[in-house]
């Protein structure tokens, strides 16, 4: 693949911000977001897209008999692999069957560890091996961390489950990163409806809430604390964080026995989730005491490790599913050797998040002499006007890079099993 615009110097300034990124960023996180009503603020600007390259074309060449690659900067090792691999798997989907004008597409996988680390790392090895637009990082953290990477490259990368509302309201004169966009529902609007259904259909007025301290956990937190409060709820107790890989939580559960909450709200991931509950649940004061989990912890791994004490435990998933979501669940389940769609959290993001780039690639890839000219530029464009029924419903994009629309489902475990309560949504 060779770009016919010259990009050295991008180069030399994206190892430069890699290494800064590097030194800067402490923490991991995962996906979160601030209020969905009006996060994200400002649209693109045409200094934003002269930050990135992209107010001229771009242009990418790949030879005649050379495939296209998407890249995927996903978690594929360490705690979250088991949310991390079925979203690689589900973009992955997205490819089968497909080519475009003669030239297959491959899918290149980087493990961004869902962290403020891994991602920037992730970031540059998808651009070293030459990809020409990216889907994830598919934490929060890891994607604050690697926005001016991508950008600074030109390569447009499109996030599947990365929900904290600042990342498309950084602060800085070009407004948000003209190169990203994300499939997923905010923060705020998950938090939102979880603070409607603890409080109107489960009649719960006093809630303690804990929550990793990564960008996601801690946004959540203080998204769902607001909307709380306006609702007339009541926060009691101190809002406690927590560091990922916890697995001691005596403190917190004595705090929490003190405090008498109607509910428990936990914004993170079921890696320290299920920990948590095991020990909530030992507790005879706490035995019946509600609990609302975030998306990070709807999984079948936390099922599987809380065994009974997940048992009551109420999860909310953002998305819905929408009209090409038993197309998505064949393909996965050939891509994934299996694997159930249905249980693939921010699966049908992902697949939708991987469909926009393909269907961008599809209408400005140009053939050259038996070559692909494929402009940056232009795939920028199509992305950012996608608008087409996915997997996960309507997709297309604000002004900012967020998704339009907003849904969120509550579930809750019953029998070991996940089930869906009855919300509207």
């Amino acid at each position: 693949m060779r770009r016919t615009h010259s990009k050295w110097f991008v180069l030399f300034a994206m190892l430069a911000a890699f290494s800064v990124m590097l030194a800067a960023c402490g923490g991991d996180d995962d996906d979160d977001g601030d209020d969905g009503e009006n996060g994200g603020g400002a649209g693109f600007s045409d200094a934003g897209y002269k930050a990135a390259g992209l107010d001229k074309e771009t242009n990418v060449t790949i030879d005649a008999g050379q495939p296209i690659k998407i890249g995927i900067s996903s978690a594929l090792s360490g705690d979250v692999k088991g949310l991390g691999v079925p979203i690689a798997d589900a973009a992955e989907a997205a490819g089968v069957g497909v080519e475009i004008k003669g030239h297959a597409l491959q899918f290149v996988r980087e493990d961004d560890l869902c962290s403020a680390e891994g991602g920037p790392a992730a970031a540059e090895r998808l651009i070293q091996a030459g990809v020409v637009a990216v889907v994830g990082p598919i934490c929060s953290g890891g994607t604050a961390a690697s926005l001016g990477i991508y950008d600074e490259a030109g390569i447009t990368h499109v996030s599947p489950s990365a929900t904290s509302g600042t990342l498309t309201s950084p602060e800085r004169a070009e407004g948000p990163y003209v190169t990203f966009f994300r499939t997923p529902v905010l923060n705020g609007d998950e938090a939102r409806e979880q603070a409607k259904y603890l409080y109107n259909e489960q009649n719960a007025k006093k809630a303690f809430v804990i929550h990793d301290t990564d960008d996601y956990g801690t946004d959540l937190a203080e998204q769902f604390e607001k909307h709380w409060k306006d609702l007339g709820g009541e926060i009691v107790g101190s809002r406690t964080g927590f560091e990922k890989k916890q697995t001691d939580f005596s403190s917190v559960i004595n705090n929490i026995k003190q405090a008498k909450p109607d509910v428990v709200y936990f914004a993170g991931f079921y890696a320290e989730a299920t920990p948590f509950i095991q020990q909530m649940r030992k507790e005879s004061s706490l035995k019946d005491t509600l609990f609302m989990g975030s998306d990070g912890v709807k999984n079948d791994e936390f099922i599987a490790g809380a065994k009974d004490a997940a048992e009551g435990a109420f999860l909310a998933l953002p998305g819905t599913t929408g009209s090409e979501f038993e197309t998505f669940a064949a393909k996965y389940k050939e891509i994934s050797g299996g694997g159930d769609a249905a249980t693939a959290t921010f699966g049908a993001e992902a697949y939708d998040a991987a469909s926009a780039i393909i269907k961008a690639l599809e209408k400005v890839a140009k053939e050259d002499g038996g070559k692909l000219v494929i402009d940056l530029k232009a795939l920028n464009e199509a992305i950012k006007d996608s608008d087409f029924d996915g997997a996960s419903g309507k997709v297309s994009f604000g002004d900012n890079g967020d998704r339009a629309g907003a849904v969120v489902r509550i579930f809750k475990v019953v029998s070991g099993a996940y089930v869906q309560e009855d919300t509207g949504n």
